[in-house]
């Protein structure tokens, strides 16, 4: 943890002690994170793993280098996890009923990014723009939910992570892709941004029980508005 918290530190000493010549903006945006996992230590053959999608909002910061190139950090909440389904045909009435168990684990958490971004300047007032860099991750809280599945889906247990075990690793570091255009709207601008982000350490730590290898992944698709000053 403390070696990702010193490149943090350092990451903004150098945003802001960098003699920048073009305006700053804050933007505050809003989305759908699609999230997944990538599971190496599990038999994922055998397992039908799904993706949830749920809400992710923050502000970001942006301040321009020159022309073209802009860095951006900030805040943003994001709910990642998987979803696991389990089921077999029971037939009642000559009539196939699926009868299972799905399980759902959730992590909430506060993103900070650091992304360099590559405006793609033209002859229109609409501007595409390309952002990559890592995005700092820290869990605040996380469930595993299970429900038995028939006609109607029943919570059987809602069971919260213990995040201050050494079993998880709490702080994380992702790469991050993300590709979008921004549009002039009054004295600011709207802009549109699909990104694609990807665990490059474990969840789990040594600690946990088996060695599951997972590693959060995700799809997230935002919209915002920013402001300049």
């Amino acid at each position: 943890m403390k070696k990702y918290t010193i490149l943090i530190t350092t990451c903004f000493l150098v945003i802001l002690g960098t003699n920048l010549i073009s305006q700053n903006k804050v933007s505050v945006i809003s989305g759908i994170h699609t999230a997944n996992i990538s599971a190496e230590g599990l038999n994922a053959d055998f397992l039908d793993i799904n993706s949830i999608s749920r809400f992710m909002g923050g502000v970001l910061y942006e301040r321009a280098l020159d022309k073209h190139l802009d860095i951006r950090t900030g805040v943003i909440y994001k709910t990642k996890g998987f979803k696991l389904n389990e089921a077999i045909n029971v037939d009642i009435f000559n009539l196939p009923l699926p009868i299972g168990v799905k399980v759902t684990s959730e992590l909430n958490t506060i993103d900070v990014p650091l992304m360099l971004t590559y405006n793609f300047k033209n002859n229109s007032n609409i501007t595409p723009y390309f952002s990559a860099g890592p995005n700092f991750s820290y869990a605040t809280s996380g469930a595993i939910r299970t429900k038995a599945t028939a006609i109607l889906d029943f919570t059987l247990t809602n069971t919260p992570l213990d995040l201050s075990s050494d079993a998880y690793n709490r702080l994380g570091i992702e790469g991050q892709l993300a590709g979008g255009v921004k549009i002039p709207y009054g004295k600011g601008e709207i802009t549109t941004e699909f990104a694609y982000s990807h665990a490059m350490n474990n969840f789990t730590s040594d600690d946990f029980i088996i060695d599951t290898g997972i590693k959060n992944k995700g799809l997230s698709f935002s919209i915002g508005y920013g402001m300049y000053f």
